[in-house]
Protein backbone atom coordinates (compact mmCIF):
# COMPACT_ATOMS: atom_id res chain seq x y z
CA UNK A 1 0.00 0.00 0.00
CA UNK A 2 1.42 3.11 -1.16
CA UNK A 3 -0.17 4.52 2.42
CA UNK A 4 0.10 7.51 4.34
CA UNK A 5 1.90 7.26 7.66
CA UNK A 6 -0.15 7.68 10.67
CA UNK A 7 -0.22 9.82 13.75
CA UNK A 8 0.25 7.51 16.72
CA UNK A 9 -2.82 6.69 18.30
CA UNK A 10 -5.08 7.77 15.08
CA UNK A 11 -7.93 4.91 15.44
CA UNK A 12 -8.63 2.98 12.10
CA UNK A 13 -11.05 1.14 9.97
CA UNK A 14 -8.61 -1.17 8.41
CA UNK A 15 -9.81 -3.06 5.51
CA UNK A 16 -7.72 -5.99 3.93
CA UNK A 17 -8.66 -7.89 0.61
CA UNK A 18 -6.89 -10.04 -0.82
CA UNK A 19 -5.77 -7.51 -3.79
CA UNK A 20 -5.99 -4.72 -1.46
CA UNK A 21 -5.67 -3.35 1.29
CA UNK A 22 -6.22 0.60 3.01
CA UNK A 23 -7.50 2.54 6.35
CA UNK A 24 -10.53 5.06 7.31
CA UNK A 25 -8.88 7.24 9.59
CA UNK A 26 -10.99 8.83 12.08
CA UNK A 27 -9.23 12.28 12.90
CA UNK A 28 -11.77 13.76 15.39
CA UNK A 29 -14.73 15.03 12.96
CA UNK A 30 -12.94 14.28 10.03
CA UNK A 31 -12.67 11.00 8.08
CA UNK A 32 -9.87 10.60 5.66
CA UNK A 33 -8.38 7.66 3.54
CA UNK A 34 -7.09 7.56 -0.39
CA UNK A 35 -11.09 7.54 -1.41
CA UNK A 36 -12.77 9.64 1.11
CA UNK A 37 -12.18 13.15 3.02
CA UNK A 38 -15.61 13.48 5.26
CA UNK A 39 -16.21 16.17 7.56
CA UNK A 40 -18.85 15.22 10.04
CA UNK A 41 -21.56 17.46 12.07
CA UNK A 42 -23.85 16.02 14.40
CA UNK A 43 -26.78 15.77 11.37
CA UNK A 44 -24.21 15.61 8.91
CA UNK A 45 -21.29 13.87 6.77
CA UNK A 46 -20.06 15.91 3.63
CA UNK A 47 -17.03 16.18 1.57
CA UNK A 48 -15.46 13.83 -1.04
CA UNK A 49 -16.23 10.27 -1.52
CA UNK A 50 -14.91 8.12 -4.06
CA UNK A 51 -14.52 10.92 -6.63
CA UNK A 52 -17.87 13.14 -6.30
CA UNK A 53 -18.98 15.12 -3.65
CA UNK A 54 -20.92 13.41 -0.65
CA UNK A 55 -24.05 15.39 1.21
CA UNK A 56 -25.29 12.93 4.07
CA UNK A 57 -27.82 14.20 6.19
CA UNK A 58 -27.81 11.91 9.77
CA UNK A 59 -31.00 10.90 10.98
CA UNK A 60 -32.08 9.00 14.31
CA UNK A 61 -33.21 5.91 11.85
CA UNK A 62 -31.52 6.80 8.83
CA UNK A 63 -29.07 8.46 6.75
CA UNK A 64 -29.98 10.38 3.55
CA UNK A 65 -28.41 11.86 0.61
CA UNK A 66 -26.06 11.60 -1.93
CA UNK A 67 -22.59 10.80 -2.99
CA UNK A 68 -22.59 12.29 -6.67
CA UNK A 69 -25.81 11.67 -8.42
CA UNK A 70 -26.25 8.17 -6.52
CA UNK A 71 -28.77 8.56 -3.91
CA UNK A 72 -28.18 7.01 -0.29
CA UNK A 73 -31.25 6.00 2.02
CA UNK A 74 -30.55 3.74 4.09
CA UNK A 75 -32.99 2.57 7.08
CA UNK A 76 -30.81 2.08 10.42
CA UNK A 77 -31.70 0.64 14.00
CA UNK A 78 -30.44 -1.28 16.59
CA UNK A 79 -31.41 -4.33 18.35
CA UNK A 80 -29.46 -5.30 21.47
CA UNK A 81 -26.09 -5.13 20.47
CA UNK A 82 -26.74 -4.99 16.79
CA UNK A 83 -26.98 -2.66 14.31
CA UNK A 84 -29.07 -3.29 11.28
CA UNK A 85 -29.18 -1.16 8.22
CA UNK A 86 -30.83 -1.25 4.68
CA UNK A 87 -31.66 0.24 1.60
CA UNK A 88 -29.65 2.13 -0.84
CA UNK A 89 -26.19 3.37 -0.56
CA UNK A 90 -24.28 4.57 -3.95
CA UNK A 91 -24.25 1.58 -6.18
CA UNK A 92 -27.24 -0.06 -5.18
CA UNK A 93 -29.11 -1.99 -2.50
CA UNK A 94 -27.17 -2.60 0.64
CA UNK A 95 -27.99 -4.61 4.21
CA UNK A 96 -25.47 -4.93 7.10
CA UNK A 97 -25.57 -6.27 10.63
CA UNK A 98 -22.88 -5.21 13.10
CA UNK A 99 -21.94 -6.38 16.48
CA UNK A 100 -19.62 -7.29 18.35
CA UNK A 101 -19.81 -11.03 17.30
CA UNK A 102 -20.12 -10.28 13.34
CA UNK A 103 -19.83 -8.13 10.29
CA UNK A 104 -22.16 -8.85 7.60
CA UNK A 105 -22.40 -6.63 4.46
CA UNK A 106 -24.13 -7.03 1.36
CA UNK A 107 -22.89 -4.46 -1.03
CA UNK A 108 -22.18 -4.18 -5.17
CA UNK A 109 -23.25 -7.47 -5.63
CA UNK A 110 -20.36 -9.20 -2.52
CA UNK A 111 -21.45 -11.13 0.65
CA UNK A 112 -19.59 -9.79 3.34
CA UNK A 113 -19.70 -12.85 6.06
CA UNK A 114 -16.97 -11.83 8.78
CA UNK A 115 -16.34 -13.40 12.52
CA UNK A 116 -15.13 -11.42 14.86
CA UNK A 117 -11.68 -13.33 16.46
CA UNK A 118 -8.25 -11.91 17.89
CA UNK A 119 -9.64 -8.28 17.75
CA UNK A 120 -10.39 -8.59 13.68
CA UNK A 121 -13.46 -9.62 11.56
CA UNK A 122 -12.44 -12.00 9.14
CA UNK A 123 -14.03 -14.30 6.68
CA UNK A 124 -15.02 -14.56 2.94
CA UNK A 125 -16.96 -12.67 0.64
CA UNK A 126 -19.03 -13.95 -2.65
CA UNK A 127 -17.07 -12.34 -5.12
CA UNK A 128 -13.96 -13.69 -4.28
CA UNK A 129 -12.48 -17.68 -5.25
CA UNK A 130 -12.81 -19.70 -2.31
CA UNK A 131 -8.84 -19.89 -3.14
CA UNK A 132 -8.41 -16.19 -2.27
CA UNK A 133 -7.02 -15.12 1.46
CA UNK A 134 -9.65 -14.48 3.72
CA UNK A 135 -11.16 -10.42 3.99
CA UNK A 136 -9.79 -8.94 7.30
CA UNK A 137 -11.62 -5.77 8.74
CA UNK A 138 -10.82 -3.91 12.23
CA UNK A 139 -13.04 -1.33 14.02
CA UNK A 140 -11.63 1.25 16.53
CA UNK A 141 -13.29 1.48 19.75
CA UNK A 142 -14.02 4.73 18.75
CA UNK A 143 -16.41 3.81 15.97
CA UNK A 144 -18.69 2.05 18.45
CA UNK A 145 -18.98 5.79 20.73
CA UNK A 146 -20.93 7.10 17.13
CA UNK A 147 -24.67 7.34 16.21
CA UNK A 148 -25.74 4.08 14.78
CA UNK A 149 -26.47 5.79 11.53
CA UNK A 150 -22.86 6.91 11.11
CA UNK A 151 -21.71 3.66 12.12
CA UNK A 152 -23.77 2.65 9.39
CA UNK A 153 -22.44 5.35 6.90
CA UNK A 154 -18.98 4.60 7.76
CA UNK A 155 -18.91 0.75 7.73
CA UNK A 156 -20.45 0.89 3.77
CA UNK A 157 -18.36 3.74 3.26
CA UNK A 158 -15.63 1.65 4.27
CA UNK A 159 -16.36 -1.42 1.66
CA UNK A 160 -17.34 0.57 -1.41
CA UNK A 161 -14.23 0.82 -2.62
CA UNK A 162 -13.54 -2.37 -2.08
CA UNK A 163 -16.45 -2.88 -4.99
CA UNK A 164 -14.86 -0.47 -7.93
Amino acid sequence: MGGVALAEGTPVISVDLPYDNYNLQLRGDDVVSRDLQLHRTATEIRGRALGSVAQLTLKKDGVSGAVGTSPVNLKVRTEGDTLLAEGGFIDGPVTLRFNPKELHVYISQCRYELTFAQGVYEGRRSCDSRMLPPVRFSVPPELLKRSPAEQAALLLFALAPAAK
